[in-house]
């Protein structure tokens, strides 16, 4: 059970604002990965906050006991995938899928893959809000009771408020299609990114994710999580890691030459 996540710079433009192009690689990734979807691609185009280079499109499929997300942003030629299952993912298998269909610089960008089999408890952050494009924090909580759908709905929905975030949807929360719904999945964007919760019914563990594109005090989820019971791994990973470089020393055109896809897809 691992975590990938990717901060992918010098994308092409065009690509990363056409709603049916993301809507189609959102489609075909979880089949790429061998990983059943329980819903099907839920597409928030954002172009209307106070940051005219924040503007972009958000997107999230529900996976069984995990979700994939993407966050594009056309003005700096960047975007933050994340992808995460109740099944181990093929690093390697997403990095050249998107090399061919979304293509990046790699010279600039960043893979971070987390076992989250592991119990980590790290809260000495190597974020750096001066410099990194924002914290993403991964926590399990043994979970003291059985956790309904309404109880992550309602947690998700008073989260968004209780850091400090803005909410751009009401939360999703849907159960897995395996026998005997194994997953309660819950997920809900914000224009920060996005925010989740899966509840392992088997083994009695939630596992949480908070991605955020802005600084926020990231230390105090550790008592919130405490009302689903105790937390048992946490660490913060920092997202685009000396990202305000890589977009002001980006004057070189880092877009790869992405007719061909264009064209592909165009004649499909």
């Amino acid at each position: 059970m691992n975590h990938v996540m990717l901060d992918c710079y010098g994308a092409n433009t065009t690509l990363l604002e056409n709603l049916k192009y993301i809507n189609k690689v959102m489609n075909e990734i979880p089949y790429v990965l061998g990983i059943t979807p329980v819903n099907p691609p839920t597409l928030i185009p954002y172009y209307y906050g106070k940051v005219k280079e924040d503007d972009g499109v958000s997107a999230f499929v529900i996976l069984e006991g995990g979700h994939l997300t993407i966050h594009t942003f056309p003005h700096r030629k960047a975007y933050f995938l994340d992808i995460y299952a109740a099944k181990d993912i093929d690093s390697d298998k997403i990095v050249e899928y998107l090399k061919e269909n979304l293509p990046y610089n790699q010279d600039t960008s960043i893979t971070n893959d987390r076992d989250r089999n592991v119990e980590v408890f790290d809260t000495e952050s190597k974020y750096h809000p001066g410099d990194d494009f924002g914290p993403h924090v991964l926590a399990e909580i043994a979970a003291d009771k059985d956790t309904t759908m309404e109880d992550i709905y309602d947690f998700l929905e008073h989260l968004v408020s209780t850091i400090g975030m803005t909410p751009i949807i009401r939360p999703y929360v849907l159960k897995s299609k395996i026998k005997n719904h194994r997953y309660i999945s819950g997920i809900t964007m914000i224009a920060e990114s996005h925010i989740s919760l899966h509840f392992d019914k088997v083994n009695k563990v939630i596992y949480a994710d908070i991605f955020s594109c802005t600084s926020f005090d990231f230390s105090m989820v550790i008592d919130i999580f405490k009302a689903f019971g105790k937390v048992f791994s946490y660490e913060v990973v920092a997202r685009g890691t000396k990202h305000y470089s890589i977009i002001a020393n980006n004057k070189e055109d880092f877009e790869r030459v992405a007719s061909d896809i264009w064209k592909k897809n165009i004649e499909s």
